[in-house]
């Protein structure tokens, strides 16, 4: 019956393992892409029936590939966990910060208008740009920035991807205009 229990025990855990895994961004302990568009999918279908609006930021670590190139994926996966960090630190408990991709996060901010939403993203941007990244256990300090395109939901109608595209085109004009920059779409 104790090696019953054992191994029961062991499944448990790697079901509830397994689990975790497949919401959560292993490296940044974010939740990942896939859980990101579930929830999303569920709160602008909310908002496109008369519910609050709901505003999404896309961001890019500027000049990341440099950052590899020039220190190695190490210090690029030390830069992305303090930045999942900092993101993490800087938005509300209601808010689902999520790396989407590579160097990209996503935030989707329920019950936030447009206005709001670029004030907390320049506010990120501030941060991170504030403060520079200790990597290599402290003995490098490096200067980190960040682009931010902002969307928020039009109303009825409107579709997560279509979300998605306005934020997404927010941040390639940012990126395009220099970078270190929140850019907002309305529509």
């Amino acid at each position: 019956q104790i090696r019953r229990k054992r191994y029961t025990d062991y499944l448990r855990d790697n079901l509830d393992h397994s689990l975790e895994l497949a919401v959560t961004d292993q490296l940044t302990g974010l939740h990942n892409r896939r859980y990101m568009a579930g929830q999303l999918d569920a709160l602008v279908k909310r908002a496109t029936l008369g519910g609050d609006q709901v505003s999404m930021l896309l961001i890019d670590i500027d000049h990341f590939k440099k950052i590899n190139d020039g220190f190695g994926h190490d210090v690029g996966d030390e830069v992305l966990r303090e930045f999942a960090v900092r993101l993490a630190s800087n938005v509300r408990a209601i808010d689902l910060p999520c790396r989407y991709g590579g160097e990209e996060f996503v935030v989707v901010m329920p019950d936030t208008a447009l206005q709001d939403a670029e004030r907390i993203a320049e506010r990120i941007r501030l941060h991170v740009a504030g403060s520079p990244f200790r990597v290599m256990g402290g003995q490098e300090l490096l200067s980190v920035t960040i682009s931010i395109g902002v969307a928020a939901t039009l109303g009825s109608g409107d579709r997560p991807q279509a979300l998605l595209k306005r934020a997404d085109e927010g941040l390639y004009e940012a990126k395009a205009s220099g970078r270190n920059r929140v850019i907002s779409r309305a529509a």
